[in-house]
């Protein structure tokens, strides 16, 4: 009865601490603990009563016991007998359940159960939602939150594994699909917890430590607050103290005591720390606190440029899984900590870096090195400060991939490419300077050129004049942006890495097809072939060079090439694809056409939004020249069937426009060149030039007015063309005159463009200079079509048509017939054979000699058969 009511007391200080379980496991444990003991007086009131009073100071985590060391409980006999008896709560019940699913959940992962791991599942989310209160005011266990991370990332590896879902079988699979319900359902209930364990992950055994340690300091707690708070207290104001006495940092350590680091010291948790990157277990966040305190706490240049070369990596390495780029803060952080290093560079030549240290290096002591450094010896240690720029360089790109570029966030971290280009331009001067590697200063030299070549002059100017005033001695005179960029793509010309090269290519020709160069841009490109090679070069070079042609593109238009421009432009601008051709977007994707994992590498190689080539002005640069070039054409071969089409994007378009029932004022882009188009099939210049004029799209190209007038001129002249070709037929003679009141253009412009027009034998006519006229030549019959000719050349063909693809049908139908009738035939003979050998077998058991007989000819009628079939 005691022990009844001494359970019965524990239950009372908490409602889930025990259960009527827990009272049954008692009475069991403690039967078959006198049972098995000999010689022990653990039944005495006494023991019985210190063990209750035991179990009520420990609380919820006597279940520790074995575990923690230190405890207040007595060392005499009675603690033994009351291990021995020791009960189970509910709270360890409870965990002991989830604890058990989970170990269950394991075993069923790793032969891909699905069925088991749903069964497994669902007995784990029980167990949860049974444990409720318990976690409610403790927490939520960071095994079970584990266990979601785990699953969650299992349960994706699966889905991507085609193979091996086409092998499941139909209960397989459908416990895969209501796994996946599942766990999205939970993960989201879930989410905080989640997204902390990610950012700080730990292994099964770390969090089972974790565990063992919080149990431990909650049963501790309560006596040891006042001496924790006093030693808090001392700690504090030792720090304090030494803060104010020490201009530098001051470690603290567990005992409230002042750390300080000897150079052994210093190296030794260098080396510690070193050994522990890359594992595992070790948390990033503390590695990167304990190196700031080491670098805090160094003392001579060459422990700080020790620590920094460590410090550097494990900053890139803190990224969140979460964003998937580095915070800002960590960034300018890395960015502070290079640009110190290379200031201990700067100020100690005597000491460099390089990729492949010597054996002698690596042999020597770090305090020796320390103390050689001091005494102005050369030491080389192993580091790559090109690297350090090189992915500072690409997080800073992979944060303006995921930040909204319509928010003033975007606007704040692009505002750090200037200091990021002044430490590019450092770091190149600092390898011309040392003789670094060619490889190491191409690199630093691409990556400058990279953050230049999309960019106009005044921008180009601006970061130049910043980097000129923060280093006053690495730019001695300020070059125009176009020397600058030709000095830069000529100096890696003769690298020997080809990719270096042919991206330095690829930028100049586009930073000359940016500055109106269109002729330079067009010559570069060609005379390198790097047309011919572009299909074998990775992806990253591809997008540069569409984004290139695209340049030249338009380049083209600004010069008033619409001929070239259209060419250039046509396969990018009708592909469909635009935005992934440019690394601008994904366009609508059908269901299964890509993967997750292509979804993922081409979101990787967007482009930044502030590089980006407007898709709406490019649409309209290419319809525009389209225009120009399509309207003239359709008037001259308007009875042709077989006509020349120049752009049929642009035909399709207008062929559209013109099925409309009823066509509103446009709006669109498409919508205004269509319009304009109609205009301008129908002679009215005019109306034409407004609607191109109208588009407000315009106003992104530079010299918006230039180009509106050179829009206008060749509006004019090109109406005049298609004018000419539609109503020659019906005119015997126009007068040049007329023309050039009519389309507002100089007399020797109309004559200089109907001179070009008879000379490419587009016009059957001739001038008279003395009347001033054209004088249209008819063509010979036959030489041209009428519209009645036209139209019945056309249902002729269509009729032709018609009857081809009856004869085919027919051919097939007959042939359909003949294989049907063979097969009739054959069935039939196949039946007569079977009919003959039953008249021999029933002629055989009817009568002996005429059975024979009737066998006899049935085998020769069998025969015939065959021979029949065979012939």
């Amino acid at each position: 009865m005691s022990r009844f009511f001494r359970a019965g007391s524990d239950s009372e200080s908490s409602e889930d601490d025990y259960s009527d379980d827990s009272v049954t496991d008692q009475s069991e444990t403690d039967s078959d603990s006198s049972d098995s003991s000999s010689g022990s007086d653990s039944d005495s009131d006494s023991d019985s009563d210190a063990g209750a009073g035991a179990n009520k100071a420990k609380g919820p985590t006597r279940w520790l016991k074995d575990a923690s060391s230190g405890s207040d409980s007595d060392s005499d006999s009675d603690d033994s007998d009351d291990e021995k008896k020791a009960i189970k709560s509910a709270r360890d019940k409870r965990f002991d359940e989830m604890r058990n699913a989970v170990a269950a959940l394991g075993n069923a992962k790793k032969i891909s159960d699905w069925v088991a791991i749903q069964n497994e599942f669902d007995r784990l989310v029980k167990s949860v939602t049974k444990s409720a209160a318990l976690i409610e005011r403790e927490g939520t266990p960071r095994f079970f939150v584990r266990t979601l991370v785990e699953l969650d990332d299992f349960l994706k590896d699966s889905l991507q594994n085609k193979d091996a879902a086409k092998k499941m079988n139909a209960i397989t699979a459908k416990a895969l699909n209501a796994m996946k319900q599942k766990i999205k359902k939970i993960t989201k209930t879930y989410e905080t917890q989640i997204e902390k364990f990610r950012e700080n992950p730990v292994d099964a055994e770390e969090s089972e430590t974790e565990a063992l340690e919080q149990a431990r300091a909650q049963a501790q707690a309560a006596a040891a607050a006042p001496k924790q708070q006093a030693a808090a207290a001392a700690a504090a104001s030792e720090a304090e103290a030494a803060k104010d006495g020490d201009k530098g940092f001051t470690v603290v350590g567990k005992s409230g005591k002042a750390v300080e680091y000897t150079p052994e010291q210093l190296f030794a948790k260098l080396a510690e720390v070193n050994e522990a990157r890359g594992k595992k277990s070790t948390d990033k966040l503390a590695q990167i606190e304990i190196l700031s305190q080491l670098l805090a706490s160094a003392t001579t240049p060459y422990q700080k440029i020790r620590v920094l070369l460590s410090l550097i990596p494990s900053r890139f390495d803190f990224v969140p899984p979460t964003t998937g780029f580095m915070s800002a803060d960590m960034w300018n952080k890395a960015l502070g900590e290079i640009k110190t290093l290379l200031g201990l560079l700067d100020a100690n030549e005597h000491i460099t870096l390089t990729l492949t240290p010597t054996e002698q290096d690596e042999s020597v002591p770090e305090h020796m090195r320390d103390r050689q450094v001091t005494a102005g010896q050369p030491v080389v240690l192993p580091g790559h400060i090109a690297s350090f720029v090189d992915r500072l360089d690409d997080e800073f790109t992979k944060s303006l991939q995921n930040i909204d570029p319509h928010t003033t966030e975007y606007i704040d971290r692009l505002r750090d490419e200037t200091a990021l280009y002044a430490t590019i331009v450092r770091v190149q001067k600092y390898s011309e300077a040392t003789g670094a590697t060619a490889e190491s200063h191409d690199l630093m030299v691409m990556r400058r050129l990279e953050h230049l070549y999309n960019k106009p002059d005044s921008v180009i100017k601006t970061v130049e004049e910043e980097v000129r005033k923060i280093y006053p001695k690495l730019v001695s005179t300020l070059e125009s942006p176009v020397e600058l960029v030709s000095s830069l793509c000529t100096g890696l010309y003769k690298t020997k890495i080809d990719r270096i090269r042919t991206r330095a290519l690829l930028c100049h020709v586009y930073h000359l097809a940016l500055h109106d160069q269109y002729y330079q841009a067009r010559d570069l490109i060609l005379m390198s072939h790097v047309q011919e090679t572009i299909v074998h070069a990775d992806i990253e070079m591809q997008i540069l060079y569409n984004r290139t042609i695209v340049q030249i593109g338009m380049c083209a238009f600004r010069s008033g090439l619409f001929r070239e421009a259209a060419a250039t432009l046509q396969d990018i601008s009708s592909s469909g694809k635009t935005k992934e051709l440019l690394a601008q977007g994904m366009q609508g994707q059908k269901y299964g056409e890509k993967t997750a994992e292509q979804e993922r590498l081409e979101r990787q190689r967007q482009l930044p939004f502030h590089m980006h080539v407007n898709l709406e002005l490019l649409e309209c640069v290419y319809l525009t020249s389209a225009m120009l070039l399509e309207i003239p054409n359709i008037a001259l071969h308007v009875h042709d069937s077989r006509r020349k089409t120049i752009s049929k994007s642009f035909r399709r378009m207008l062929d559209f426009s013109d099925r409309l029932v009823f066509a509103g004022p446009p709006e669109s882009v498409r919508d205004h060149i269509m319009a304009a188009s109609k205009a301008m099939a129908a002679g009215e210049w005019k109306q034409c030039r407004d609607f191109i004029n109208a588009i407000k799209i315009w106003d992104l190209l530079p010299n918006v007015e230039k180009t509106k007038e050179m829009l206008a001129r060749s509006i004019q002249e090109e109406t005049l063309r298609t004018y000419i070709f539609t109503y020659s037929p019906f005119y015997e003679s126009l007068g040049l005159e007329s023309l050039s009141v009519m389309f507002e253009l100089p007399e020797t412009v109309v004559t200089a463009i109907v001179s070009k027009m008879i000379m490419d034998e587009v016009l059957h006519a001739s001038l008279d200079h003395q009347t001033r006229t054209i004088v249209l030549h008819r063509p010979a019959p036959g030489v041209e079509m009428s519209r009645l000719e036209f139209l019945a050349s056309t249902y002729a063909d269509k009729v032709t048509s018609l009857v081809d693809t009856n004869e085919k049908l027919l051919e097939s139908r007959s042939i359909t017939l003949g294989l049907q009738e063979q097969q009739h035939q054959m069935q039939q003979g196949a039946s007569g054979a079977q009919r003959g050998a039953g008249r021999r077998l029933g002629g055989s058991s009817r009568a002996g000699n005429s059975g024979q007989s009737g066998a006899r000819s049935g085998a020769g009628s069998a025969f015939r058969f065959r021979t029949v079939v065979g012939k």
